[in-house]
Protein backbone atom coordinates (compact mmCIF):
# COMPACT_ATOMS: atom_id res chain seq x y z
CA UNK A 1 0.00 0.00 0.00
CA UNK A 2 1.96 3.01 -1.16
CA UNK A 3 0.86 6.43 -0.04
CA UNK A 4 2.23 9.40 1.60
CA UNK A 5 0.96 11.19 4.85
CA UNK A 6 -0.70 14.24 4.68
CA UNK A 7 -1.11 16.68 7.32
CA UNK A 8 -5.20 17.78 7.82
CA UNK A 9 -6.11 21.49 8.58
CA UNK A 10 -8.77 22.92 10.90
CA UNK A 11 -9.74 25.41 7.87
CA UNK A 12 -8.89 25.77 4.57
CA UNK A 13 -6.93 29.50 5.55
CA UNK A 14 -3.21 30.43 6.45
CA UNK A 15 -2.40 30.41 9.43
CA UNK A 16 -4.80 27.53 10.31
CA UNK A 17 -3.90 25.02 12.83
CA UNK A 18 -2.67 21.16 12.02
CA UNK A 19 -5.64 19.01 12.97
CA UNK A 20 -4.01 15.92 12.52
CA UNK A 21 -2.53 13.83 9.81
CA UNK A 22 -3.92 11.21 7.25
CA UNK A 23 -2.80 8.67 4.87
CA UNK A 24 -3.27 9.19 1.22
CA UNK A 25 -3.39 6.57 -1.76
CA UNK A 26 -4.95 6.37 -5.24
CA UNK A 27 -6.45 2.75 -5.69
CA UNK A 28 -5.57 0.57 -8.89
CA UNK A 29 -8.67 2.70 -10.73
CA UNK A 30 -6.89 5.95 -9.57
CA UNK A 31 -9.75 6.71 -6.52
CA UNK A 32 -8.11 9.07 -4.39
CA UNK A 33 -8.32 7.26 -0.61
CA UNK A 34 -8.06 8.99 2.67
CA UNK A 35 -7.11 6.81 5.36
CA UNK A 36 -8.63 4.09 3.60
CA UNK A 37 -12.18 6.20 2.95
CA UNK A 38 -12.99 7.03 -0.66
CA UNK A 39 -12.83 10.43 -1.50
CA UNK A 40 -16.09 11.44 -3.39
CA UNK A 41 -15.42 15.82 -4.10
CA UNK A 42 -12.51 17.95 -4.25
CA UNK A 43 -12.93 21.73 -3.98
CA UNK A 44 -10.03 24.05 -4.30
CA UNK A 45 -10.00 26.63 -2.20
CA UNK A 46 -6.49 29.15 -2.46
CA UNK A 47 -4.07 26.42 -1.59
CA UNK A 48 -5.69 24.23 -0.25
CA UNK A 49 -8.24 21.40 -1.45
CA UNK A 50 -11.38 20.17 0.58
CA UNK A 51 -11.48 16.47 0.49
CA UNK A 52 -15.67 15.61 1.09
CA UNK A 53 -15.48 11.76 1.69
CA UNK A 54 -17.53 8.59 1.74
CA UNK A 55 -17.95 8.61 5.53
CA UNK A 56 -19.47 12.19 5.55
CA UNK A 57 -16.35 13.97 6.70
CA UNK A 58 -14.42 16.76 4.90
CA UNK A 59 -10.63 16.91 5.29
CA UNK A 60 -8.48 19.48 4.36
CA UNK A 61 -5.02 19.38 3.09
CA UNK A 62 -2.56 21.39 1.21
CA UNK A 63 -3.00 20.98 -2.56
CA UNK A 64 0.71 21.33 -3.56
CA UNK A 65 1.23 17.75 -1.20
CA UNK A 66 -2.03 16.31 -2.29
CA UNK A 67 -0.91 16.25 -5.86
CA UNK A 68 2.10 14.28 -4.80
CA UNK A 69 0.12 11.08 -4.04
CA UNK A 70 1.45 8.66 -6.51
CA UNK A 71 -0.70 7.48 -9.06
CA UNK A 72 -0.72 3.69 -10.26
CA UNK A 73 -2.13 4.70 -13.37
CA UNK A 74 0.55 7.33 -14.00
CA UNK A 75 3.27 5.00 -13.22
CA UNK A 76 1.47 2.35 -15.48
CA UNK A 77 1.95 4.69 -18.87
Amino acid sequence: MSGIRLSLYETADWGARIAGEAHARHDADGTLLLDEVRVEAVRHSGHFSVLSCADGSTKVVLTSFLRLVPDPRRSAQ
